[in-house]
Parts: structure tokens; C-alpha cells; sequence
């Protein structure tokens, strides 16, 4: 009697062992948020950003003098940064798409629409939705525009114009932007110049010439953080666990059982 109430003990302390060292044998779920993964397969996108761009400064300039009466509305989230008249002065649309499609490219495209306009309605042009494409250390801007051409004849039936996505300026940049990698990427120019498309937009500028920097600002975030293939590699000690397996009263999880049944007498 005395040995059968010692055996019923000794079984369920010994599930109470198990069930511990069960705990301890198995290895724990990898989280779901886990994001460390091989290198190769780590990929960029755009979250967010802004455009920025000031046009031309002697063009601001002029809209600014008193007899052209002139000046600038902004809509759909476009604000201005800078003095009006001053070199820093630019107009910034907010990205709200784009795309990063290898290590030194990228896309992104904002909307929001700057109306310029002067000379009582004479001089009314609007452009908006700005696009900006980075290849190596070259960019492209690219613009919708809308407007009338530039007459000062009170008289003369106004002409219209416009265009869609059309190459508005080209730009090189001051150094090849990295975008593999998450967190704001900044690139930008020193000048940019008038392409022939967006040369009806403006009217009085030929094409070739010197226009404002353009700058990029990307948020760019990844779907996970570059890793160690093997995460982290190396010997861990291959099958030998501090003892035989044969023997069940060396280290691990086994031998650790081996000394609970023998100090029971199984």
C-alpha cells in the first residue's frame, strides 16, 4: 500500500516535471512582427514625402512688382516655403504615391495646384500634380499646366493651353541618392532646365532655360530589416550537448529525465 501511494506521487510529480521541461524543449513561436530577414529579400517603398520646386526666382519677382499686381494661390495641401522673392522660395507638394525601383532610382508623385497669375487675369497659368523621377544622379520633373497664353491686348480672345504630364524641367542631381534604406532620403539639385513641353506654360521662357533646384524629400520604409542569412551563423556545438546520448545522466533535456525516474526507482 505504502509503495503504491509512493508510485502515484512519483507519477504526478513527474508530469509536473514534464510539463516543465516540456516548457523549456520547446522553442517559442517566431512573433508575428518579427522583421529581420535575408538581405536580398528586404524590399523600399514610399510612405510619404514632399516636392519641392520654386519655378524660377526672377519669375516670382516679377509677379511680385507692383504693376503686374500679381502673386500666387495655392490648393490641395501645395504651401509655400522661402521668401517670395528670395532664392530659398519654393512651392511644396506633398508625395502621395510613389516608388523606389532599385538602390539609386525612384518615383513619387504629389497633387496640388499653384494658380500664378498677374496683369488682371492677362497672365493665368496653373500648374499641379507634380512628378519626379530619379535615375542615378539624373532627375526628371514632370507637371500637369493649364492656362491662357500671355496677352496683354484687352481685346484679343484668349488662347488656351495645357498639357498632362508633361516634362516641365530636367535636373542633375548634387550626389546619387541611396534609396535602400528606411528613413528620409533628400535629393536634390542646384538648377533645373526648362524643357520645350512645358515651355507653353510659361510663355516668355525658351527652352534650355535656367529654372529653380528641385528637390525630393522621400519617406521610404521597409518590409523588414536586412539580417544574417543564418542569423548569425557559426558552430553552435553540433549534437553534443555536454553528454552521451546514451546516457541518461548527462546534460539535456534527457538526462535530466534519466535523474527523476532513477531518484523515483523506475
Amino acid at each position: 500500500m505504502l509503495r503504491s501511494a509512493s508510485r502515484s506521487g512519483a507519477v504526478a510529480l513527474t508530469s509536473a516535471a514534464l510539463m516543465g521541461l516540456s516548457a523549456l524543449a520547446i522553442p517559442a513561436v517566431a512573433a508575428a512582427d518579427d522583421t529581420v530577414c535575408a538581405p536580398e529579400d528586404v524590399t523600399y517603398s514610399v510612405t510619404g514625402g514632399t516636392i519641392e520646386w520654386g519655378v524660377k526666382q526672377s519669375f516670382r519677382n516679377y509677379l511680385n512688382m507692383p504693376f503686374v499686381e500679381g502673386g500666387w494661390n495655392l490648393g490641395e495641401g501645395v504651401t509655400f516655403q522661402g521668401a517670395p522673392t528670395g532664392a530659398d522660395g519654393r512651392f511644396i507638394w506633398p508625395v502621395t504615391s510613389g516608388a523606389v525601383t532599385s538602390q539609386n532610382s525612384a518615383a513619387a508623385s504629389g497633387e496640388g495646384e499653384v494658380h500664378l497669375h498677374g496683369h488682371h487675369g492677362a497672365l493665368d497659368t496653373r500648374i499641379s500634380n507634380p512628378t519626379v523621377e530619379i535615375d542615378g544622379d539624373e532627375g526628371v520633373l514632370k507637371m500637369d499646366y493649364r492656362g491662357t497664353e500671355l496677352n496683354m491686348d484687352p481685346n484679343a480672345d484668349p488662347v488656351y493651353t495645357e498639357g498632362t504630364q508633361v516634362v516641365a524641367a530636367t535636373f542633375d542631381l548634387n550626389a546619387a541618392g541611396t534609396f535602400h534604406k528606411a528613413g528620409t532620403v533628400t535629393v536634390g539639385s542646384d538648377r533645373s532646365i526648362l524643357h520645350s513641353e512645358f515651355v507653353p506654360a510659361l510663355g516668355n521662357y525658351a527652352a534650355g532655360s535656367e529654372m529653380d533646384p528641385v528637390t525630393l524629400n522621400l519617406e521610404v520604409s521597409s518590409a523588414c530589416e536586412p539580417g544574417g542569412g543564418d542569423n548569425g551563423g557559426g558552430d553552435n556545438g553540433g549534437d553534443d550537448n555536454g553528454g552521451d546520448d546514451d546516457d541518461n545522466t548527462g546534460g539535456g533535456i534527457f538526462g535530466s529525465l534519466g535523474n527523476i525516474f532513477g531518484s523515483l526507482g523506475f
